[in-house]
């Protein structure tokens, strides 16, 4: 491989695979990018996600043959305001955060999202690593259809279940499932139903559902995308408990039937008043996630994690449960900051790489591993009591928010 500026080898065509591509293809940097599954369907992973304080830098960060990033607005072909609302324990007011116009944040739906950074992306699918190797200052990643490929660096997006994390702390499993059981389902609502939940939370919204502050859960509901009819959509919901149980892998709700699930949701939100309850009511049994998504929680210290010509982005270092919404966010942030050190490499050198690349890992690790602490650590001090609850949602300070008139 010839020397000069490095070839970079990306594991996970996911968020933050993607856009670290794109910040290399800017900088014409040379890449390749390997996706384990084997077409360009999506991973539903969250559904939508926030966006705000990155706005401005991943602007200047992606190529000029971009499309317009309005094509993500997951509220389209509506009109209406990004809006998050936080209902507390009383679930009378309205509090939350709603966008004024301005574009201060967005929320994206993540199949919108992720079509967009693929955008002019030469994705190699079906590629799942299975080995990595290290020899004469290249790094070779082995797949399981028997093909390899051959890097100055790779850069590990590959998930909470990362292999290239695995290999880079020799097999150690570093991962945690949080203390939280979760249900989860989607349901495409229409007209009245519609309108009613975009009332609540023109984005999305969040319930304290907790009967007690011993027995903390909430409900977030969110919009992943409207039709383009403007009279329907699609919706998903999570409910979220306390469970110490939960941090075993053998949870019961990963192997419980559909009806089993539903009639879980209906019995642990019974005493919400009907029109938090509406959306799981019209998910039924059918609309029930099975198993439910699975969250996780990884902390690393910067010190466990070796420097050199491999490292790590978003769930492969840092994954949280999504009580604060940030896991795609941080990841997004690893890829811009990571852009930003790989385009300033000029040589192949390897001291060079080394204290690059640790930079990074430093910063990152310590920044991400902070947010999935408090990710952690935000559902029992959060989530219940009436004055409780997030005072920051995307980068904006909660406030009452007054009632909009929704009509389709």
């Amino acid at each position: 491989m010839a020397k000069g500026a490095p070839h970079i080898l990306i594991v996970g065509g996911g968020l933050g695979g993607l856009l670290l591509s794109q910040t290399l293809r800017k900088n014409k940097i040379s890449f390749e990018v390997f996706e384990r599954d084997c077409s360009d369907n999506i991973r539903v992973q969250g559904w939508a996600i926030g966006l705000h304080t990155m706005l401005d830098e991943l602007d200047t960060s992606i190529p000029d043959d971009m499309p317009s990033r309005d094509f993500v607005n997951h509220l389209l072909p509506l009109k209406y305001n990004y809006e998050c609302a936080w209902y507390r324990h009383d679930r009378t007011r309205k509090l939350g955060v709603r966008d004024d116009g301005s574009g201060k944040f967005i929320r994206a739906n993540r199949a919108r999202l992720r079509k967009w950074l693929a955008t002019n992306v030469p994705i190699r699918y079906g590629k799942h690593a299975v080995r990595i190797e290290e020899h004469d200052d290249l790094v070779t990643v082995h797949f399981e259809d028997g093909t390899s490929a051959t890097g100055d660096i790779l850069i590990g997006a590959d998930g909470p279940y990362s292999p290239t994390r695995k290999y880079l702390l020799g097999g150690q499993d570093v991962i945690r499932h949080p203390r939280q059981g979760i249900i989860n389902g989607e349901v495409i609502l229409h007209g009245r139903d519609m309108e009613q939940q975009l009332q609540m939370g023109a984005s999305c919204y969040l319930v304290d559902a907790s009967l007690t502050d011993e027995s903390p859960s909430f409900l977030f509901v969110g919009l992943s995308e409207v039709f383009p009819d403007g009279k329907s959509g699609r919706y998903f919901f999570n409910l979220f408990w306390r469970d110490e149980a939960a941090t075993r892998k053998g949870f019961w709700t990963y192997s419980a039937s559909s009806e089993k699930l539903y009639e879980t949701a209906l019995e642990k939100t019974k005493h919400l008043p009907p029109k938090f309850r509406s959306i799981i009511e019209k998910t039924g049994p059918e609309g029930m996630k099975n198993p439910p998504l699975r969250f996780y929680t990884l902390i690393m210290d910067p010190d466990l994690l070796p420097k050199g010509r491999i490292t790590l982005l978003g769930d492969a270092a840092h994954c949280m449960p999504s009580f604060r919404g940030e896991g795609g966010f941080h990841a997004l942030l690893d890829a811009l900051e990571l852009g930003k050190v790989l385009a300033g490499l000029r040589t192949n050198s390897t001291d060079e790489i080394k204290r690059a690349l640790g930079d990074y890992q430093d910063e990152m690790l310590d920044r991400g591993s902070k947010a999935a602490a408090w990710s952690t650590i935000a559902f029992d001090e959060a989530w219940s009591g009436d004055d409780a609850g997030p005072r920051i949602i995307w980068g904006l300070p909660v406030v009452p928010l007054p009632d909009e008139k929704i009509t389709l």
